[in-house]
């Protein structure tokens, strides 16, 4: 859920995307299984916002039967004794954007993808992709393809900014600190010159 809500977020208010999060995921549909959780649950699937409910008066409504057993659709998983493979989506081959992953330490909502660059040159093992002014080599492991309309201009992301700040504008600086103005030194009655203590200065 946390993966599914980073990605739809736009901004930081994730309060108002967390509804059409669950929703999406219920009612999407799992490959593997054929069927959306909804469907396994519930027998049917749910009826989202946009959609009109048609009620006809004196019939109880009735759970359709399920096309397939769910306990049978369900087999104890393997152990692994290999090193899995990464994946790489089927359709990265062919994308003309890609989203780059961001692999350095960031805020718990950010979006973990950068993008999207232009792809410049593809290849088996890295892109060269468009970012910023300049040509970067990703490797496939990071890129992620981007579907994009392709009667709509694209904005392109730009590149995550690394190292120190830039350098303020000339002409802006820090306010100057003003000289530290001299105590008037105090005496005592017997003209003895009075110091405070190192700890209180």
């Amino acid at each position: 859920m946390k993966g599914a809500l980073r990605a739809s977020l736009v901004d930081n208010s994730w309060v108002d995307r967390l509804p059409w999060v669950l929703l999406g995921l219920r009612s999407a549909p799992k490959e593997d299984l054929r069927s959306s959780s909804a469907e396994l649950v519930l027998g049917q699937t749910l009826t989202v916002p946009g959609e009109f409910l048609h009620s006809a008066p004196g019939l109880v409504p009735r759970v359709p039967a399920l096309p397939f057993s769910p306990a049978g659709a369900f087999r104890p998983v393997a152990a692994h004794h290999c090193i899995p493979q990464s994946h790489v989506p089927k359709d990265l081959m062919s994308a003309r954007y890609v989203f780059v992953r961001h692999d350095a330490h960031c805020s718990p909502l950010r979006a973990p993808y950068d993008g999207p660059f232009r792809v410049l040159e593809t290849g088996d093992k890295y892109f060269v992709v468009e970012v910023g002014a300049g040509r970067d080599r990703v490797t496939v492991d990071r890129l992620k393809p981007a579907h994009v309309l392709r009667d709509k201009d694209v904005e392109l992301g730009r590149p995550a900014r690394r190292g120190r700040p830039p350098n303020p504008a000339p002409g802006v600086g820090p306010l100057p600190v003003p000289a530290r103005m001299a105590t008037p030194v105090k005496r005592s009655r017997g003209g003895r010159v009075v110091r405070r203590p190192v700890r209180f200065s």
